[in-house]
């Protein structure tokens, strides 16, 4: 691949990276806004739902919605870190310089976020679940990403190539 190719690549990556930044940003700010200005207008809000669905419960609820937009917040900002980091390993790409110490930290901290997206994902299934139950919806509940789990190792065994790389450069530099 050439190097023209290599640039572009990086920048369309980057400029992806900055799109999903900028959508976890606006979610985030929804969630944040919506959890703490529903509870003032709940009484109205229950007004207008009971209109549709006459044996919901209120009081049962809210704490799945407050619940749902509390795990929400995290996982956007576990998404909201992962992102940075990836930043960091693409600015240090575009240095010519990917295989530091650095970047296996990073990918090590992102591999540990993406089990932690992983963990609040199931409490956070859960509470969808429940609240969709309340609305008389079937929701398919837990769903373990077989994905999500290859991803995980295959960013684990990166962060120790780059570990492997940058040892590698260093003993080279030794040398000289």
């Amino acid at each position: 691949m050439t190097k023209i190719a290599d640039n572009r690549i990086l920048r369309i990556t980057r400029w992806l990276v900055y799109l999903i930044m900028g959508l976890v940003a606006a979610v985030g700010i929804l969630l944040a806004v919506m959890s703490v200005v529903l509870p003032f207008h709940w009484t109205e809000a229950m007004a207008e739902l009971a209109k549709s669905y006459p044996k919901l419960d209120p009081a049962t609820l809210l704490p799945h919605l407050l619940s749902i937009f509390a795990l929400g917040i995290m996982v956007l900002g576990m998404l909201w870190t992962i992102m940075r980091k990836l930043l960091a390993i693409v600015a240090s790409v575009e240095l010519g310089d990917p295989f530091v110490r650095a970047n296996a930290v990073r990918l090590k901290a992102i591999g540990w976020l993406m089990v932690g997206l992983q963990i609040v994902g199931v409490p956070l299934a859960l509470a969808a679940s429940e609240a969709a139950d309340l609305f008389g919806e079937s929701d398919t509940g837990l769903d373990i990403s077989l994905n999500g789990i290859l991803s995980i190792l295959l960013v684990f065994i990166l962060a120790g190539i780059f570990e492997r790389g940058a040892e590698m450069r260093e003993e080279l530099e030794g040398t000289v």
